[in-house]
């Protein structure tokens, strides 16, 4: 049968989060459930597959980013979605790219960025650039689980001790998956940004989050002492990895090692959910001391894990549409 490539329709949504949720270089901005949550945020949406003797083969969900109106960039995080290892993916991935770009909501585009989650660039994506910015971090930090000894274990000892001092100071871990505690988790994270001096998201994106996401995507983890919520996570589940997406620590009762306990709790549930990987979702190397994620990563080290560096984004420039919307610019000043 003819190969095509047409808009995923409502029906297509459990096949397609399956098809993602397998395939290798997807994540979970992939998911139906995260397109959702980018239209509450503003974002234009594209959800094309890409079908095959009946079957879907693979795909992308495309998000034009909110901007002005004569260039726009058309990202493609954590995807496309395609089987990369086979021989047919360049033809898939050009047949997919050309459906793209054709798509309504690329009718403003002037650069297509892809993002997969691969260690290499295929060669066919040779002469796409390597882009700017990453919307997903190239490099992470991936803890492997398994039974609690196992991972205990593969801990650094300073982890490992402070689990157990957390443990002894009483410090409870609790999870939810009520979209009401977006309060509960906003405060914290408020507080670990004004301490830490990074910029928080606004309760109303996680609000929309939570909308999108919750129950069965999405949940917020805390970690309590007498009564006082002082650590706080947000985490995402997509297939075989669950991953830290944001979260704080207010800076009260430091000695109790909240943070820990948080986390490894956090490692402990996914484990008996029967997930494979726990993605610490950003991350730097020793030698950049420089980097505002440095302290972060040091912390996250003590979990063990396995530091992974991705191919990163690459972009195509559509070079006919950058000169127009330079000249519709021009014309407009003048």
């Amino acid at each position: 049968m003819k190969r095509v490539v047409r808009p995923l329709r409502p029906s297509d949504r459990e096949a397609w989060d399956r098809l993602a949720a397998a395939a290798p270089g997807s994540g979970f901005m992939q998911s139906w459930d995260w397109s959702e949550f980018k239209e509450l945020e503003g974002y234009d949406v594209a959800r094309l597959g890409i079908f095959d003797g009946g079957g879907l083969r693979g795909g992308a969900i495309a998000y034009a980013f909110p901007g002005p109106a004569e260039a726009r960039l058309l990202a493609l995080p954590d995807g496309p979605v395609l089987p990369w290892r086979d021989a047919e993916a360049p033809a898939l991935f050009d047949a997919l790219t050309a459906a793209l770009k054709k798509s309504p909501i690329a009718r403003d585009a002037v650069t297509v960025r892809i993002e997969p989650r691969l260690d290499e660039a295929p060669p066919f994506l040779r002469s796409w650039t390597r882009g700017p910015i990453d919307l997903v971090p190239d490099e992470t930090l991936e803890v492997e689980l398994g039974a609690e000894a196992e991972m205990l274990a593969r801990m650094k000892p300073k982890g490992r001790y402070n689990v157990r001092l957390a443990e002894r100071h009483g410090v409870e871990t609790i999870s939810s998956t009520s979209p009401g505690d977006v309060h509960e988790f906003h405060f914290v994270l408020q507080q670990a940004a004004g301490y830490q001096n990074f910029r928080a998201e606004p309760k109303s994106f996680f609000i929309n989050l939570a909308r999108s996401l919750f129950p069965g995507r999405a949940r917020f983890a805390f970690a309590r002492y007498r009564g006082v919520t002082l650590a706080a996570a947000l985490t995402v589940r997509f297939g075989d990895t669950v991953t830290y997406l944001y979260g704080g620590l207010v800076p009260l009762f430091r000695s109790v090692m909240a943070s820990y306990a948080l986390h490894w709790h956090l490692l402990k549930e996914a484990a008996r959910e029967g997930h494979r990987l726990y993605d610490f979702y950003g991350y730097v190397s020793r030698e950049n001391r420089e980097h505002p994620y440095y302290g972060f990563s040091r912390f996250k080290e003590q979990f063990g894990g396995t530091p992974r560096r991705r191919m990163g984004s690459r972009d195509q420039i559509l070079y006919d549409r950058l000169a127009r919307a330079a000249l519709e610019i021009i014309s407009t000043a003048a």
